[in-house]
């Protein structure tokens, strides 16, 4: 992937030195910068040099990562992504440029400028186990922003979104498979977004949910989400332990934890036939999820990144969960338990093996969405709750009980 001209185009980015600029740019050189607003033109170089150099002067901790490079003699095509802090977030630039080259020097570059999305820390760097309460609220979001568009494209998935939101899902009828979520709106504006996102769905006689997090704007977003008829499935407590030193936790010794490593397609398929009957997906929603779900178990990286388990009670696959490593913290995820086993220690003694897997890994910050029977458990041991989260969906027929077995609570 490396090239010695995408370096050298990449490197005064990374600095804003003029003068790194003139080593690969010509006398004449010009640009052009395509972005939602339309077409800028600039030249010759110190006019291309004064127009990157501006914007990245407006970006505060702004890190450049490669992605690919393609060259030849003549052209050289780079794909990069910019992540910094642009006012109060943390977002990314996802860009291609195309450089045409004479005498190896850069004589005309083409810079592609989507608009930026939300977006965290993802590599590296932990949490540290002195966090207070407006952090680990910031973790939250982080977390939610953390996942990267760039490494898969799931199967049976339609979604479109940015900076002011998402919106997404399988496109089968059932509100829990589609979704609306990161709203940043004005007030003036909030009202036809959500009319838009009713009339995106009814056309499609699609169901779908709405996450309401203690970010989004406007303020009263809940209020207007229950005025055009959404109906409150229920609330989730956004809960962490900081902390991992003391993992008393009490378990079930009939349980066993299996690791879900991909190598034994009998344990992925009963993780997912446990979630499907948990969120009573139908046998076609199950067959429309499977491909990504294998696809995703199967990849080594989300493997050591999502580590994920399966509880079996004499031997009979009764629950998942999975814990999932980035932005800092450790996220707990699944934690789905057959109805009919439920009440014998199977949620305490995944989450007891969870934290044992967080805390080896290094991790400080344990976090969870915890939805009420949930958060019953995890408030025993350590947890404290820093938020809530509400979950609204809308139907083209509501069905009360469809919408609030979005969210348990028994």
């Amino acid at each position: 992937m490396s090239n010695p001209i995408a370096e050298q185009f990449l490197a005064p980015l990374a600095s804003n030195d003029a003068a790194e600029y003139a080593r690969v740019l010509r006398d004449d050189a010009g640009l052009r910068v395509w972005n939602p607003a339309g077409c800028e033109m600039h030249r010759p170089r110190e006019r291309v040099v004064k127009r990157l150099m501006d914007e990245w002067s407006a970006w505060r901790d702004a890190n450049v990562e490669t992605l690919s490079v393609v060259a030849d003699d003549a052209r050289v095509a780079i794909e990069f992504r910019v992540q910094a802090t642009e006012g109060a977030r943390y977002v990314e630039h996802n860009r291609a440029a195309f450089l045409a080259l004479k005498e190896n020097l850069v004589q005309t570059i083409d810079l592609y400028c989507p608009a930026p999305i939300p977006s965290s820390h993802r590599k590296g760097w932990i949490a540290p186990a002195n966090v207070g309460a407006e952090q680990v609220l910031k973790l939250f979001e982080d977390w939610q922003n953390s996942f990267d568009i760039h490494e898969s494209i799931p199967f049976n998935y339609s979604g479109l979104g940015g900076i002011n939101g998402w919106r997404g899902g399988s496109g089968d009828a059932h509100p829990g498979s589609n979704h609306v979520d990161g709203a940043r709106w004005s007030a003036a504006d909030a009202d036809a977004k959500i009319e838009e996102a009713i009339e995106y769905h009814r056309a499609r006689n699609l169901g779908f949910s709405w996450f309401v997090n203690p970010g989004d704007t406007p303020a009263d977003l809940c209020e207007r989400l229950e005025r055009h008829g959404l109906v409150l499935a229920g609330d989730q407590a956004l809960m962490a332990r900081v902390n991992l030193d003391d993992l008393d936790i009490p378990i079930n010794p009939r349980v066993e934890i299996e690791r879900v490593d991909g190598t034994n397609d009998e344990t992925v398929e009963a993780e997912l036939q446990i979630i499907g009957r948990c969120f009573n997906w139908t046998k076609e929603q199950i067959d429309a999820r499977r491909p990504n779900f294998y696809e995703r178990i199967r990849d080594p990286k989300f493997r050591e990144r999502e580590p994920r388990f399966v509880a079996r009670l004499d031997g009979t696959p009764v629950s998942d969960s999975r814990l999932i490593l980035n932005a800092g913290i450790a996220y707990l995820g699944g934690g789905s338990t057959l109805p009919e086993y439920r009440g014998q220690r199977i949620y305490s003694t995944l989450l007891k093996r969870r934290l044992e897997e967080a805390r080896a890994r290094g991790y400080n910050v344990v976090a969870i969405h915890a939805e009420p029977m949930s958060r019953r458990v995890v408030s025993k041991y350590g947890f404290k709750e820093y938020g809530k989260a509400y979950l609204y969906a809308w139907m083209p027929v509501i069905d009360p009980a469809v919408i609030k077995s979005l969210v348990p609570n028994d």
